[in-house]
């Protein structure tokens, strides 16, 4: 496994830190990791003049080349995250997996324009200060020692100049145009409670990429061996196959907004190919509620939306696949009892959380199932597709859907044709108009 150097490094730190070295050990124990120290920072030669998303593939082609690696795991964690994904969109022959952590397709979207300013004028002008500042973004309720050590860290990793330009190199990285290309069996995990890359950048990763697996992680922390980091070590080895990967019931469960990639799985696994209905939810504007409420009272909203989902689940003998965050993917035999639920989710909404708004996409078709997996194919990813499309409060179903629950006369609008990304050819869509039913 290669782990491209994040924002700064000091390998001396990272291998002395208990927390660093517990996370490192345990995954050396399966596979041989590759770490190293950043141009500029660390033990690396600190006079670097170039600051661009070039240099950095620079250095990390450098290590793989010196070291003669044919095939390995890429492993990159927040600034690195934008890195790894070039990499492989250069050499997918030579990455078997990409896994991201706590990373982001485009660095701009990451925080305000006066919020970047900010940091940047704070890590060059005040290191000492602007260390702390960060430390506490990082790692959220970290006790003094910890907060202390991780300030340290950065300090003595990098001057305040070159902390400062590869901040600013951080918020310009954009790989959002590569992404749709990645075709190497992908996986993002990403905290629910990151302050650096927030949810909703981990999720964009899992839609984007194709087949990428997605799992929602307790915590907020963004350095991954901090923290619970028992649950990151546990997916990285099942993903990767070197330890059975556990069945996810609860809101941290393993998610993925598209298809499972048949390269990631060893073929003699038992797969079968058969119907089904895909339901994918999603809260509208999520991160605009929890910036309003506050982190924890948001958090109650959302477990009593997920408790509602869940209920009407049961209700209509669906499977809940995932669990997005902030939705879900769920599965029914028949797209009547798909629509049923998602009529009573939508009217339980409306009746006990009127404050949030949940849009939902529907489609019907064959998808192939291996044993232990979650369901994959083009049926998945087309609802996935779908729900981008609808609004809040809406229902959105595929004329495929349509077509096969004639008989239950939903009450349903025409809304056009829509051509999914991805795809040559364009479906017509359906609104459920569920407050008539």
């Amino acid at each position: 496994m290669v782990f491209p150097a994040p924002w700064v490094t000091n390998l001396s730190f990272f291998l002395k830190d208990p927390a660093g070295i517990q996370f490192w050990e345990r995954l050396s124990q399966e596979m041989t990791i590759i770490l190293y120290d950043k141009h500029g920072c660390g033990h690396s030669e600190r006079d670097r003049r170039e600051f661009t998303i070039e240099s950095e593939l620079f250095d990390l082609e450098t290590v793989i080349d010196h070291l003669g690696l044919d095939k390995f795991i890429l492993f990159g964690t927040s600034m690195a995250g934008p890195v790894a994904v070039t990499y492989t969109f250069r050499h997918p022959e030579k990455v078997t997996h990409l896994i991201l952590y706590g990373a982001f397709a485009n660095g701009k979207t990451v925080a305000k324009e006066e919020v970047k300013s900010a940091l940047i004028a704070l890590v060059r002008s005040a290191w000492g200060v602007g260390s702390k500042a960060l430390a506490d973004i990082f790692s959220p309720g970290a006790n003094a020692d910890q907060h202390q050590s991780l300030a340290k860290f950065q300090r003595e990793a990098a001057t305040p100049e070159t902390a400062a330009k590869l901040l600013g190199l951080a918020y310009e990285l954009d790989v959002t145009k590569l992404l749709s290309s990645i075709q190497t069996p992908a996986l993002i995990l990403h905290r629910e409670g990151d302050k650096i890359a927030r949810i909703q950048h981990g999720k964009y990763l899992a839609s984007e990429i194709p087949n990428a697996r997605f799992r929602v992680l307790k915590g907020d922390i963004h350095i991954p061996w901090y923290g619970d980091s028992t649950e990151i070590i546990e997916a990285i080895l099942g993903f990767i196959g070197k330890e059975k990967e556990k069945d996810f019931d609860s809101g941290e469960a393993e998610i993925s907004e598209e298809a499972e990639d048949v390269q990631a799985l060893p073929i003699e696994e038992f797969q079968i190919s058969e119907q089904a209905t895909i339901v994918f939810s999603d809260i509208v504007s999520s991160t605009d509620l929890v910036t309003k409420l506050g982190d924890s009272a948001a958090r109650d909203i959302f477990l009593q939306h997920d408790k509602i989902v869940r209920n009407q689940i049961r209700k209509h003998g669906g499977r809940e696949l995932q669990n997005l965050g902030d939705g879900f993917m769920l599965a029914f035999e028949s797209g009547s009892a798909a629509i049923n639920c998602a009529c009573d989710i939508q009217k339980e909404m409306c009746r006990k959380l009127s404050l949030i708004k949940v849009r939902m996409g529907i489609n019907t078709g064959e998808v192939v199932r291996r044993e232990g997996m979650h369901p994959f194919g083009q049926a998945v990813v087309i609802a996935s597709r779908i729900v981008s499309k609808a609004k809040g409060g809406q229902i959105l179903i595929s004329d495929v859907t349509k077509s096969l629950t004639s008989g239950s006369k939903f009450p349903s609008t025409d809304k056009g044709r829509f051509k999914p990304k991805g795809f040559a050819e364009s479906i017509r869509l359906h609104e459920v108009s569920w407050r008539e039913f």
